[in-house]
């Protein structure tokens, strides 16, 4: 079967390439003129470790919210689209796929090709692999009529070729199921406890009932209407996700004018369909705020709750879901205006492949984005750092995804198609303070179950069972750390070479450093990426060409923001260098 396969055969990075921004509405040849690429289209690509950015400038759509992708199990993208086209990994237009979900609304929004724009509801797409059909991605899209502020139903098809040998194009679409007022958005998809099909939930309009739909072999059926919401009415906006393992569900609605919001978590069986359970809190909304949202963390711990200004953390294993403030916003606006346009104020979350969470701002001129480090870490442990990722633009929304890493209940009553949780052994690292960059930190990202976790840090000291560990390095050198996860079902080994500073043996030649700068050119700021090696003191040192030095500051290994809003427009060269020997060097400019 293909879920079997794709437990035990293949990676699951179905969500690894992330399409975001916006070409204003521009051709590549009026892109190619703009030097500030301020409307250039980009990807967030967790392919690499760390995660980085690139431009995608021949990309079409104009997301506005609603944004859905899927990649091919080995990361590659292979289609993506905002509800009202579909595109695939090199940004054509997929066979029958340049108009989907037609209505009376798209010609409305698509004048011209270059004006391609999407729907504009948080989490309105979802893209799934069809249960047991490998060639095919079922999608589903809310349907919005703004003339009531609400979705009467929601649209349907199939893109086929996924399996990578059969042809890429629509094969259905336009397929409008009717069910009455339904919430924009709030789409979102659960893993069905027998490992293969595909829970999908939406919302009614006035936020009191819950629609539960099965993706089986046979197709798309409605199972369950569940009346277990709290009454919110009147133009309300939101977000909905389920936990990591698949038993949590929650949502939080607030009020465009009303001030009025409600947090509500649920048990989810798996096996059912069933809500169970039902925790409600109020929470309070700024008025004309279109940017709240929740998020669990991994281990299902936390749930975490945003206005557009403030950032809440509730703790789900105290019997009363205790909720404590754990950031405000920071007034940072990306521009300085009066006006306040560029605010970076809180928005919709996402799940990264890489085990931090990412917030995009609910101001649609804001050009940063919001990170959490360690969710699953209680109070300031969680590190959310604010404005933390510069973006060429806004992409005001961010891609709806399942947890496509989730396997069967094991044992459960619905654990009937022999498919076994077979685990995969994945972690990313990083230096645990600043004064001392050989004492790393581990965060382990195995997936499908694993029970127990055993590291070999590479430098002799024998092995250590512990599941996200901290390690110190005695000296300097490259390692080759092994992480082995196991089950009852079988065992997974990866294994990375981490560098940490120069060596004796390194003083002549170059260490292997990963270095990406974006964007490129610049005009305020710019992430440098640094990967594959971690710095004893890493010194970035910015050069104007008659060799004046312009600007310095520390660097560390992954994302590194650097300011530059002070310094004229012009080239610059660029050099990175750790404890005075240069590991990497280039040019910037600057718009």
């Amino acid at each position: 079967m293909f879920l079997l396969l794709s437990i035990n055969t293949y990676a699951q990075k179905e969500d690894y390439i992330w399409p975001l921004g916006s070409n204003g509405g521009g051709t590549k040849a009026q892109l190619l003129l703009d030097t500030t690429k301020r409307f250039w289209p980009f990807n967030l690509n967790f392919n690499n470790d760390p995660m980085t950015l690139e431009y995608r400038i021949d990309r079409k759509m104009n997301a506005r919210n609603t944004i859905s992708s899927i990649s091919y199990q080995d990361g590659e993208l292979f289609a993506y689209s905002h509800g009202r086209a579909v595109w695939d990994g090199n940004d054509d237009f997929i066979a029958s796929g340049d108009t989907i979900n037609y209505d009376e609304a798209w010609e409305f929004w698509n004048l011209s090709p270059n004006t391609n724009f999407g729907f504009k509801t948080p989490q309105g797409m979802i893209m799934l692999p069809y249960p047991d059909r490998d060639s095919l991605v079922f999608w589903i899209v809310s349907q919005s009529n703004f003339d009531r502020n609400t979705s009467e139903g929601f649209y349907w098809g199939t893109i086929a070729g996924y399996d990578g040998q059969s042809p890429t194009k629509v094969v259905e679409k336009d397929n409008f199921v009717q069910t009455g007022d339904l919430k924009f958005g709030m789409v979102k998809a659960n893993r069905h406890a027998n490992g293969r099909d595909w829970w999908l939930l939406m919302i009614s309009d006035d936020n009191t009932t819950i629609y539960t739909y099965l993706l089986d072999p046979d197709g798309l059926s409605l199972i369950d209407r569940q009346n277990r919401g709290r009454l919110n009415t009147g133009f309300t906006s939101g977000n909905a996700v389920f936990s990591a393992d698949g038993s949590k569900y929650a949502v939080i609605d607030g009020g465009y004018y009303t001030l009025r919001g409600w947090i509500s978590v649920f048990d989810f069986n798996r096996c059912t369909g069933r809500l169970s359970n039902a925790h409600h809190k109020f929470i309070r909304i700024n008025q004309y705020s279109i940017g709240q949202s929740v998020v669990f963390s991994p281990n299902g711990k936390y749930l975490y709750a945003n206005t557009d200004s403030i950032l809440y953390q509730i703790d789900l294993s105290s019997s009363d879901y205790p909720m404590t403030e754990l950031a405000t916003y920071d007034g940072f606006q990306s521009f300085p205006d009066p006006s306040g346009l560029n605010q970076t104020v809180f928005g919709y979350w996402a799940e990264g492949p890489d085990g931090r969470h990412y917030n995009v701002s609910g101001a649609g001129t804001a050009l940063h984005m919001h990170i959490m480090d360690y969710p699953n870490e209680g109070g300031e442990a969680a590190s959310f750092r604010q404005h933390a990722l510069r973006t060429p633009n806004n992409p005001w929304s961010i891609p709806n995804f399942p947890n496509y890493r989730l396997g069967p209940l094991d044992g459960s009553t619905c654990d009937t198609l022999g498919l076994d949780n077979h685990p995969i052994a994945k972690y990313r690292y990083e230096s645990a303070d600043t004064i001392d960059f050989r004492h790393i930190r581990f965060t382990d990202l195995s997936y499908f179950r694993p029970t127990r976790w055993v590291w070999d840090f590479g430098d002799g000291m024998g092995q250590l069972e512990a599941q996200s560990p901290y390690h110190r390095y005695v000296r300097n050198g490259t390692y080759n750390v092994c992480l082995t996860v196991s089950n009852e079902y079988s065992s997974n080994t990866t294994c990375r070479l981490i560098t940490l500073g120069m060596t004796t043996t390194t003083q002549d030649t170059r260490p292997t450093a990963d270095i990406s700068i974006f964007p490129n050119p610049a005009t305020d700021y710019f992430n440098l990426t640094l990967g594959d090696y971690v710095p004893a003191r890493g010194t970035f040192t910015l050069y104007a060409l008659s060799g004046v030095v312009v600007h310095t500051q520390r660097v560390y290994y992954g994302q590194n923001a650097v300011d530059v809003t002070d310094l004229p427009t012009g080239m610059y060269v660029y050099r990175l260098t750790d404890e005075g020997q240069v590991i990497g060097e280039g040019k910037v400019v600057l718009r």
